[in-house]
């Protein structure tokens, strides 16, 4: 019996450890993107149901993917050590196995590149778009090579303080404008550009809340983040800027296409986002802002809500 509720309990610890590899709180920023291109194309009556709901399973699988790749990645490079301020990950805790979490990233690239192909297919081959399938399938496996190498491997870009442009990138124009060129198969991604780089910065915000969080253990493992780099006060600066313009530039968007109702939409979350920046900016006790990350991650998702009812 005591072993039957030791194994129990064990398996409990390993279901939780999974659970937080996956990092279920930074999802809102994929799906905030993946709603702000698809909306952007339903307001050019070019949004297909089937590839919006496909578009949404990709990216979260890509988005669990990396996470745990930065969870591997961080273990190998010794940066999860026990003076990280964040929550405690199953590999630094012992509950999981560096052989089942490379099981486990495995796992999630083969997923991740069926459902993105799957995707594609219903996004391009109904309208004999093969060069668009072609190429965007290239693409699908750099971006699953790029989520492994941000912490992993000899060279992780994410330890060399670029790990703030690739998240504009991915997070901003991939998954925004690149959802909105999947749903009109144009290349033509002006359309979506200012929501890009709103839903980029707004990114690049949950990004920089982590590295200020972890500014000393990162530090200590040669971690070069841009708050390493540069110092919290620059970081605090570096923060109000990402939100500031995150507004901004969705603002920019409603004004271009003479939608003004829009900027009545997007008041709420953009006041909870300053009101959240100036949080950070004040912040006197850097290791209480790790509640900061959630409310970022999920102002975003609001303001991608936000913007698809007022589209509608």
């Amino acid at each position: 019996m005591v072993f039957v509720a030791n194994k129990q309990n064990m398996n409990k610890k390993k279901t939780k450890a999974w659970i937080e590899a996956a990092r279920l709180r930074t999802l809102p920023l994929s799906i905030s993107g993946i709603l702000a291109g698809s909306a952007v194309a339903w307001h050019h009556n070019l949004m297909s149901i089937s590839v919006f709901v496909l578009l949404l399973l990709t990216t979260i699988a890509l988005q669990v993917l990396s996470n745990m790749a930065n969870d591997l990645g961080d273990y190998q490079h010794g940066a999860d050590t026990e003076e990280r301020v964040g929550p405690q990950r199953g590999l630094q805790g012992g509950v999981l196995s560096e052989k089942e979490m490379r099981i486990g990233v495995i796992v999630c690239a083969i997923v991740s590149f069926l459902v993105g192909v799957a995707m594609l297919a219903a996004a391009f081959i109904p309208k004999n778009e093969w060069i668009f399938f072609g190429c965007f399938v290239a693409f699908g496996i750099l971006t699953i090579i790029a989520a492994l190498k941000y912490t992993m491997g000899k060279n992780p870009y994410g330890y060399s303080g670029k790990g703030d442009l690739m998240v504009f990138i991915f997070f901003g124009l991939a998954t925004v404008a690149g959802s909105y060129i999947i749903h009109s198969a144009s290349l033509n991604l002006l359309p979506a550009l200012f929501p890009a780089i709103s839903i980029g910065l707004f990114s690049m915000g949950v990004l920089n809340v982590n590295n200020l969080r972890d500014n000393e253990s990162d530090k200590k493992t040669g971690k070069n983040t841009q708050i390493v780099k540069h110092g919290v006060s620059y970081g605090q600066r570096y923060h109000l800027f990402l939100c500031v313009g995150g507004i901004a530039s969705m603002a920019v968007y409603f004004v271009a296409i003479q939608q003004f109702w829009g900027l009545a939409w997007i008041a709420v979350p953009s006041f909870i986002i300053l009101k959240h920046a100036l949080r950070i900016f004040n912040a006197k006790e850097i290791k209480a802002i790790d509640p900061e990350l959630k409310k970022l991650s999920l102002s975003t998702l609001l303001m991608a809500i936000l913007m698809w009812c007022a589209l509608i």
